[in-house]
C-alpha cells in the first residue's frame, strides 16, 4: 500500500477502470455496474480514500444478518469475520448489513431479534436458528411479508427459508462413527453428547446410523443432551465414566469440549477413552496437541454466514435464484498430525 495520498488516479489505477467510473463511485452517482462499484469501494478503502457520503446508506437495500448466542466465543468471533468479508466486498452504497446478535437461544429472543430487524425495514434476513415448530412458522411469517430468509450453519429445512449454506451434518456424523470404530477397534459401548438436539439432530443421526451399518446394536451407545453447558458437560461426561468401566469413545456433537475434558479428568478412567470433537477451536487445536483428542471435524465456519449474505445480495439486486436449495461447505478430518 502506497504511503502517498490517494487519488481518483491511482484508484482508478489499481481498480483497472476509468477516472470517470471512480469519479461516479465516490460521488454516489447511477450508473455502474455494482461489481465494479464494489471493486471499487473496496480498494478505496484500502488505499485510504473514503468513498460514501454519511448518508448513502438510506437507500441502500438492507440484509438483516442474526447472530446467535454461542458459548465458545471462537464462533462468534467467526461468524463476525464472515459478515464482515460480505461487508467490504458489497460496500454500502447498494447493500447495507444491519447486524443482530442474541443474549440466548430461546424462541423468545429469535422472534424479538426477526421483529426488530422487520422494523429497520430489511428486505432480507440471514438466520442461525433452532430447527423447531415454532421458527418454522416465524420464518414463515417473514418470507409471507415479502422478507427473503437464508439460513447459515444451523437449517430449518421444512420452513420458507431460500436456502441453507454449511456443513452436511449427517455427513459429518457418519465420518465421525466411521473414524470412531477405527479409534476403538470396535469394542466397548459410546457415549455421544449433543448440546441440542434442534441444532445438532442431524449430526447424531448420521454418527448413529453409521454405527447402526458398522454392526453396533442401540444398547451400545447413548445420547445425552446437555444444551452447550459446561457444567453439565463435565458432570454427565464424569458420572457417565464412573458408571459404565466399558466406555471407550465419546463423540461431542457440541461446542463445550472443555467440559468433556475436564469430567474425563475428574473421573480418572483406567483406560484410554477416545474423543471426537467438531470444529478446530483454538482449545480443540490445543487438545489435539496434547492428545486429549484423536480427531476433530472442521467446517469453513466464516464462510457460511458469508455465502448465505451474498444468496441474498444476489436474489435481491439481480433477481438470482440459488441454484440449489442446500450449499454445503466442505468438512475436513484434523489429526493431531496437523497440527
Amino acid at each position: 500500500m502506497s504511503s502517498n495520498k490517494p487519488t481518483i488516479r491511482s484508484i482508478a489505477a489499481a481498480a483497472g477502470v476509468s477516472r470517470g467510473t471512480v469519479d461516479r463511485v465516490i460521488n454516489n452517482r447511477a450508473h455502474v455496474n455494482p461489481v465494479v462499484r464494489a471493486r471499487v469501494q473496496r480498494i478505496a478503502r484500502e488505499l485510504g480514500y473514503r468513498t460514501i457520503p454519511a448518508d448513502s446508506d438510506t437507500t441502500a437495500i438492507r440484509i438483516g444478518v442474526v447472530v446467535p448466542q454461542w458459548e465458545v466465543s471462537y464462533f462468534t468471533e467467526q461468524t463476525r469475520r464472515g459478515i464482515s468479508q460480505a461487508a467490504r466486498l458489497l460496500g454500502t452504497h447498494e447493500i447495507r448489513l444491519v447486524v443482530e446478535e442474541l443474549r440466548s437461544r430461546s424462541n423468545e429472543e429469535y422472534i424479538k431479534c426477526c421483529e426488530s430487524l422487520l422494523a429497520q425495514n430489511v428486505r432480507g434476513l440471514v438466520l442461525n436458528a433452532p430447527d423447531n415448530l415454532v421458527l418454522q412458522a416465524e420464518v414463515a411469517r417473514i418470507t409471507q411479508s415479502g422478507v427473503a430468509v437464508t439460513t447459515y450453519n444451523s437449517d430449518i429445512p421444512q420452513s420458507s427459508r431460500l436456502c441453507f449454506v454449511g456443513q452436511n451434518q449427517i455427513q459429518c456424523g457418519r465420518i465421525a462413527a466411521g473414524l470412531m470404530h477405527l479409534a476403538i477397534n470396535g469394542q466397548g459401548k459410546l457415549l455421544i453428547i449433543t448440546g441440542n438436539m434442534e441444532f445438532h439432530r442431524r449430526r447424531v443421526d448420521g454418527f448413529c446410523s453409521r454405527l447402526h451399518e458398522l454392526g453396533y446394536s442401540p444398547d451400545r451407545f447413548e445420547i445425552i443432551e446437555c444444551y452447550e453447558r459446561y457444567d453439565l458437560t463435565c458432570d454427565t461426561v464424569n458420572r457417565h465414566v464412573r458408571n459404565h468401566p466399558e466406555l471407550s469413545g465419546i463423540y461431542m456433537s457440541t461446542e463445550s469440549v472443555l467440559g468433556c475434558i475436564d469430567g474425563l479428568s475428574q473421573a480418572r478412567a483406567r483406560h484410554p477413552i477416545h474423543v471426537i470433537a467438531n470444529d478446530l477451536t483454538p482449545f480443540n487445536r490445543k487438545m489435539l496437541r496434547t492428545g486429549r483428542l484423536d480427531f476433530v471435524l472442521e467446517q469453513e465456519f466464516s464462510a457460511q454466514v458469508y455465502e448465505a449474505i451474498m444468496m441474498l445480495y444476489d436474489f435481491l439486486m439481480h433477481d438470482r435464484q440459488p441454484r440449489t436449495s442446500v450449499k454445503y461447505v466442505s468438512t475436513t478430518v484434523i489429526t493431531p498430525e496437523m497440527i
